[in-house]
């Protein structure tokens, strides 16, 4: 068995060959993906331009539960009940058996919201 000895400068000509051609890979790998991302869909499945838009940014916002709970408590704090966003929280809990999300916080923001407004309307009728 003889064995054929390469010297360092086939090596090194195997090794740049082998790198130019990875490099190549990834310069089409790119390619194609950018070539698929520009194919015209109106807009409606191209997940770049999904992640983009406004309306995602709001919606993340939206289904924030951080953002929906401040919100709440916002709205509490300018009607001065401080204590009763625990209880509200609470209250979620119980009414729903479950965590709270932001949509069931902020449909009982909004019902407590109309409620405080209402007690104000008719307070106010009285004086």
């Amino acid at each position: 068995m003889t064995l054929i000895s390469k010297n360092i400068e086939q090596i090194r000509r195997e090794g740049m060959k082998i790198a130019e051609s990875r490099r190549q890979q990834e310069k089409d790998f790119e390619a194609q993906v950018q070539n698929m991302s520009k194919h015209n869909v109106g807009g409606l499945y191209d997940i770049r331009a999904i992640k983009k838009s406004n309306q995602f940014k709001e919606q993340q916002s939206f289904y924030n539960l951080q953002n929906s709970l401040d919100e709440m408590e916002d709205m509490l704090q300018a009607n001065r009940l401080y204590k009763f966003s625990y209880e509200t929280e609470d209250f979620i809990k119980k009414i729903s058996g479950r965590e709270a999300d932001s949509y069931t916080i902020r449909e009982t923001g909004k019902f407590i919201s109309e409620l405080i407004n209402e007690i104000k309307a008719k307070y106010e009728v009285k004086e």
